[in-house]
């Protein structure tokens, strides 16, 4: 019994969002490793709502697709994969074993990551106090600037404008920490 062939019709069908952009390449990796052509590609979205997802950071970023009739394969293939990656001395083994590291320089690399993680979620809310003092500065508008303040209406409208950054960036600095 033969596989069946591709058409060049055939449809891409999606069968896993990726959290992230590295997720999405490992498991693009892994069904292409085993024989599956797969490739990682954000679905086309209205208009209106790509740039919200954008604005609120949307983590399910890429979908995986493959070609339908390699469908229920490559599904199968990410769960198995996906239920051996919760464990986590495993996962450290299996990639000692792959890339010839030893365990210390993966845990030593693994804090690094974290010490990486750590100091731009330290950035960014540095700059939710940043734009939030220049928000405040734009609104009391203090004499030491000696500088005539902008119309009331331009003045209040950066105001608000800076206000909102700082949620939106206070807003991904709080997801980063969970």
């Amino acid at each position: 019994m033969t596989a069946p062939q591709p058409f060049d019709s055939e449809k891409l069908v999606e069968i896993h969002r990726a959290h992230d952009e590295w997720e999405g390449s490992i498991l693009t990796g892994l069904l292409q490793e085993n024989g599956i052509a797969a490739t990682l590609r954000t679905p086309p979205a209205l208009p209106p709502f790509d740039s919200i997802e954008q604005l609120t950071g949307n983590k399910r970023l890429g979908g995986v697709f493959v070609l339908e009739h390699e469908a229920d394969r490559a599904k199968q293939l990410i769960e198995d994969f996906l239920a051996a990656a919760t464990d986590e001395s495993m996962l450290v083994d299996q990639a000692a074993q792959k890339l010839r590291v030893d365990k210390d320089t993966i845990h030593r690399l693994r804090g690094e990551l974290a010490e990486e993680r750590r100091t731009f979620e330290f950035l960014g809310w540095l700059v939710v106090v940043f734009l939030g003092a220049a928000a405040l500065l734009w609104a009391i508008w203090p004499e030491w600037l000696k500088t005539a303040p902008p119309a009331g209406g331009i003045r209040w409208l950066m105001a608000i404008v800076m206000a909102i950054c700082a949620v939106f960036v206070g807003s991904w600095a709080g997801r980063k920490i969970r």
